[in-house]
């Protein structure tokens, strides 16, 4: 099980204001203030979630993982938020959306297209007329950039953690590993990088228009670690 123990840690170890901002400045501009009712898949611990509620949208946060969403209900700036367990791959929910979210490269957590295609689908179900669809994952780079084995070290409340990052194929494997109370707590990442051209083909069948940048602002063909994907119905 993925984000159980890791839960605990995860705020801390990934947690990142700046970068908070920005995607709730570019759900913004995308968006615009009339679109109030959004779908946000794999919502995490929810730090993206609380920004755009505090922005005036009304969103509904869903993740796969309980842990997760019960760290995020403990957070101050939750009121305002309604949480769901929900897995992105085939859901249906009796309401429907201005816009759905995916953020934070959780769509590489999904295994195949196959899988692709089916969370396409079942957001195409969910969005309102003229509905929008933003996401992001990884590009190619990430890839390149994670060929050499990546550790990192450190404490966390007095908790000794290892993170392990290494690519293989079009794959990204994550270790985590925590020492407490004479114990060690481990979880096994993977994630699937796919071909833009593939997923963008995907989306085109669905009947979405689409618009792609890196990293946040940058032309499609950049370098850089996330493409964003921008699908209009």
């Amino acid at each position: 099980m993925i984000y159980h123990d890791l839960a605990d840690y995860y705020d801390a170890l990934v947690k990142d204001d700046e970068a908070t901002q920005r995607w709730a400045d570019l759900t913004e501009e995308v968006l615009g203030t009339s679109r109030t009712s959004v779908l946000e898949l794999a919502c995490g611990s929810a730090e993206i979630s609380c920004e755009l509620a505090k922005r005036g949208y009304s969103l509904l946060a869903t993740d796969l993982s309980e842990d997760m969403l019960n760290k995020a209900k403990n957070k101050k700036s939750s009121d305002e938020l309604c949480f769901k367990p929900l897995n992105m791959i085939d859901f249906e929910l009796e309401e429907r959306f201005d816009a759905v979210l995916c953020y934070c490269d959780s769509i590489n957590y999904l295994a195949s297209l196959d899988e692709v295609k089916s969370m396409f689908r079942a957001v195409k179900r969910h969005l309102k007329e003229n509905g929008i669809l933003i996401f992001d994952m990884h590009t190619p780079d990430r890839l390149q950039e994670f060929n050499e084995e990546f550790i990192e070290e450190g404490m966390i409340d007095d908790v000794p953690y290892q993170w392990t990052i290494f690519s293989n194929d079009d794959q990204i494997h994550h270790h985590f590993a925590f020492w407490k109370d004479g114990t060690v707590m481990q979880e096994f990442h993977v994630q699937h990088v796919f071909d833009l051209k593939d997923v963008l083909n995907l989306l085109h069948e669905e009947g979405f228009k689409t618009e792609v940048f890196v990293d946040f602002d940058l032309p499609e063909d950049s370098s850089g670690e996330k493409y964003f994907v921008i699908g209009r119905l």
